[in-house]
């Protein structure tokens, strides 16, 4: 079981069996502080939850006050911010941006050093070094190089950070692992535990701490704490939840921040140079609108977002523009929607069906929901409908067989907890089967079904066969998924003119 916290301190040793850096046999002024503000998985170069959370421009504000209280202060990313980015999706010269806003915040924040999450890997190959060049960061990545050969420019299997004090320096170690959770051809993913020992094992002697900047499932970040007892920290993204646990024979702390830095974790590392032990403080922080915006960022922030909407215009969008006036609040969270249906699934799923007329039912992954966040009761943009369906895509409507119906569902049943979740409309479940509009689903009658077209293709994990062939049918291609929802919000809660 995860351990879980909201916010709180706890004071990690990791290294229990030297004891207490300030205690007995200490030297004095032997003792160097290092603060690590660590995030991971972050989309949204602005603040979420209706503005009352999150926020990068927040953000620097915590880094500034880190950095007067301390000169040894390293910014950290655990992966995941270059795509999946709603911003992101907006053509600018005709160019996709493909996380270049979010690598211009960055640098505008103040980041130090980078691992890539598995999402780093959705924008083409071009679009991604390019990105790697607008950099002024530092990347890290012990398992992921280029298929071509050799690594990512810029990026290198470990860094070593040092921080000055009194007592003298200490070279802290950092090495990045990603998992291959949806590979492409021009990447090369080597195990990242074997990867990590090996860079590991390579450093022994040439730091004095080593942290592990992972983007892993909780599982793998527990494999490397078990299997490489010699890393001190491990500071991890992947989940979107806040994590704090100790594994491994030497208790090693596993920790994540929430996505689109709801939260950070701020890391108080204290090692004693003349006794060669280390304590860390670890603080999960709420970023919440009490934290003011670092103005120098919040005017990067304001500058990207309008080069985003001015894209979004050119396709047809108003994004600042009111459709809606909501009175309850919509679900996106990832931890949500991968799991069950909540009132914003079923809002799509009504559009789906609105929009390809005549439909029995409407079937969508749920990947394809990105928010991640809670729409507030209250007004609804084009932009929050562009936030919650960034890739778009088209309402199909498509002949299903009742059989190849009920493999999808069944399917999308044990995908419960991934993006091949699937959300209905005219479905339920019961003690006999599944149930279309009340009655069991025949396996031999065709339904009439409206369906997405990355659903439609066999692109969804675990879903290749559903796609036209023997009892899939394709009888029409209707409007982008975004502006079917942007209607329906109209419809059920117009906005005031």
């Amino acid at each position: 079981m995860l351990d879980r916290v909201l916010s709180s301190t706890v004071l990690l040793l990791a290294s229990l069996a030297a004891g207490c850096a300030t205690g007995q046999g200490s030297r004095p002024g032997s003792v160097v502080e290092i603060n690590l503000l660590q995030i991971n998985d972050v989309y949204e170069i602005g603040p979420v939850a209706g503005g009352k959370e999150g926020g990068l421009a927040r953000v620097a504000t915590i880094r500034k006050r880190l950095l007067a209280e301390n000169p040894n202060t390293f910014t950290v990313l655990a992966g995941d911010f270059v795509s999946p980015s709603a911003l992101g999706t907006a053509k600018v010269d005709g160019q996709a941006l493909a996380g270049k806003q979010m690598v211009a915040v960055l640098n505008a924040l103040g980041l130090d050093l980078a691992t890539f999450g598995n999402h780093e890997f959705d924008i083409k190959e071009d679009q991604l070094l390019a990105r790697l060049a607008e950099s002024r960061f530092r990347w890290t990545s012990a398992n992921v190089t280029r298929a071509s050969g050799g690594p990512f420019p810029g990026a290198s299997p470990h860094v070593v950070l040092t921080a000055q004090g009194p007592g003298g320096s200490v070279r802290l170690g950092v090495v990045g692992v990603t998992l291959a959770s949806n590979p492409v051809d021009w990447v090369s993913y080597a195990d990242p535990l074997t990867a990590f020992r090996q860079e590991v094992e390579s450093l022994r002697g040439k730091v004095d701490v080593v942290v592990g900047l992972t983007h892993l499932a909780f599982a793998e970040d527990q494999a490397v704490a078990e299997g490489v007892p010699e890393v001190d920290l491990i500071l991890g993204g992947h989940e979107h939840e806040n994590i704090r646990a100790l594994r491994g024979a030497d208790f090693t702390p596993i920790l994540k921040a929430d996505a689109n830095v709801r939260t950070v974790y701020v890391h108080r590392l204290r090692y004693d140079t003349s006794r060669q032990s280390l304590t860390v403080d670890s603080e999960l922080v709420l970023v919440t609108d009490e934290i003011p915006e670092d103005p120098e960022v919040a005017k990067v922030v304001a500058e990207w977002e309008e080069k985003g909407f001015a894209g979004f215009r050119q396709q047809g969008f108003e994004p600042s523009q009111e459709i809606a006036v909501t009175t309850i609040a919509l679900d996106g969270r990832e931890a949500s929607v991968r799991n069950r249906p909540t009132e914003l699934t079923a809002l799509i799923a009504r559009a789906f069906l609105t929009e390809a007329a005549g439909s029995e039912i409407a079937v969508y992954n749920s990947g394809s929901i990105r928010i991640d966040d809670v729409l507030p009761a209250g007004p609804i943009t084009q932009y929050d409908v562009i936030r919650i369906l960034p890739f778009g895509g088209k309402i199909l409507t498509a002949d299903i067989e009742g059989s190849l119906l009920q493999r999808a569902l069944d399917q999308g049943l044990l995908s419960r907890g991934s993006g091949a979740f699937l959300q209905t409309a005219n479905i339920t479940q019961s003690e006999q089967g599944w149930m279309v509009g009340g009655k069991l689903l025949d396996l031999s009658h065709t339904y009439s079904v409206a369906i997405g077209d990355y659903l439609a293709a066999g692109k969804e994990q675990g879903m290749d066969f559903l796609k036209p062939g023997p009892g899939f049918t394709v009888v029409k291609e209707n409007r982008d998924q975004r502006m079917a929802v942007i209607d329906q919000l109209r419809r059920e809660d117009p906005a005031s003119p």
